[in-house]
């Protein structure tokens, strides 16, 4: 066995996503599937906040209160703007606006003309509304991975006829498919229909529907929902070189002259010049023929020191069968098979890339 360093060069590590299909249902609320109800509170219900008598969704023997967790959604997704003082949070803040878009000016100052700026008006398709009540739907990080595929959102609810299927927009909306039309043009159709019915959050799993009227029993009985995950899973690359007249030797014993496949001990002889009598090396069940350490003396020690004559012919060339990667720590994390022995001459250059991937 032979080491040899890897260059920066020879290592890729390359990311890519992969994607699984998930299909659940209401009835998964063991695998952290989770529906409940949010309601903006009142005076009545928020002074004196009392648990024994506040509406709740039971799930898993917990509690969701519908109250709390509505102020909870809102902070975290429906901050707007408008409200928002000194530096925005347009990350979380959003503008209340029911076209669906947010308009504004950006200035970029790289296509400025000696007379003027350069402003030019953007489009934010990404826009949210709370209403009073909503319907909550929470999928564990365990299902979707690192965030859920955008344009990959089903929800199908079977509790009314005709049945309700909400589709997401890629954009963190969702709306009904049977107003498509409408909403693809951004206008609005009867009872607003044709306009956003609730939002998804694609990196922590959360759907809320957030219209009225029909839609605010969504997922309130029997619902299929159906989604992508993400993982990101890296390919990694290791390129081995193997250079001319490198790895020519070989620790092979038997190519050893006399050597029978075995090692041979022989005598008794301990080297009383080393005082290890008495000493852990003195235990059992090591015995007084040679050191614990396995270090033997030369004349208790027989391996064979010739090679065959096979071995030193000038066209004699090692295999190469297998390849393994250690870490700073000389620690094997890899190994790598060949399909067959390949022959190392050594006029020749040889390369073998090393590839697995890892998430």
């Amino acid at each position: 066995m032979k080491f040899k360093n890897l260059e920066s060069d020879d290592v890729l590590i390359s990311p890519f996503e992969v994607h699984k299909t998930f299909n659940v249902t209401n009835h998964d609320s063991g695998s952290g599937i989770y529906r409940f109800s949010i309601t903006k509170g009142t005076d009545s219900n928020l002074y004196g906040f009392d648990t024994t008598t506040a509406s709740s969704t039971s799930i898993s023997s917990s509690a969701f209160y519908n109250v709390p967790n509505y102020y909870v959604i809102s902070s975290m997704y429906y901050r707007d703007l408008n409200q928002m003082s000194g530096i925005k949070d347009y990350v979380n803040g959003v503008p209340i606006d029911k076209t669906g878009v947010d308009e504004y000016v950006k200035t970029r100052h790289l296509y400025d003309r000696p007379t003027e700026a350069h402003k030019e008006v953007l489009r934010r398709p990404l826009t949210r509304q709370l209403h009073d009540d909503a319907t909550v739907i929470s999928i564990p990080q365990e299902l979707y991975g690192e965030t859920i595929k955008k344009n990959s959102i089903r929800l199908i609810d079977n509790s009314v006829s005709p049945q309700i299927i909400l589709q997401d927009d890629g954009f963190g909306n969702l709306y009904d498919i049977a107003f498509s039309a409408s909403y693809s043009e951004r206008r609005l159709a009867a009872n607003d229909s044709g306009s956003v019915v609730g939002n998804i959050f694609y990196d922590d799993g959360v759907l809320v529907v957030t219209d009225t009227g029909s839609y605010s029993s969504v997922g309130d009985g029997s619902f299929n929902l159906t989604f992508d995950s993400t993982q990101t899973i890296y390919e990694r690359e290791y390129i081995c070189r193997i250079d001319e007249d490198d790895f020519l030797h070989t620790t092979n014993r038997s190519l050893k002259v006399g050597q029978s496949s075995s090692i041979a001990f022989h005598g008794t002889d301990y080297n009383k010049g080393i005082n290890l009598v008495g000493t852990y090396r003195d235990e059992f069940p090591y015995e007084l023929t040679g050191f614990a350490t396995n270090s033997f003396q030369d004349k208790q020690y027989e391996i064979g020191r010739e090679l065959i004559g096979e071995a030193t012919h000038s066209d004699f060339a090692t295999y190469v069968t297998s390849i393994g990667l250690y870490n700073d720590n000389n620690e094997l994390v890899a190994i790598g098979k060949t399909a067959k022995p390949i022959k190392n001459d050594r006029e020749m250059s040889l390369s073998f890339v090393v590839r697995f991937d890892t998430n």
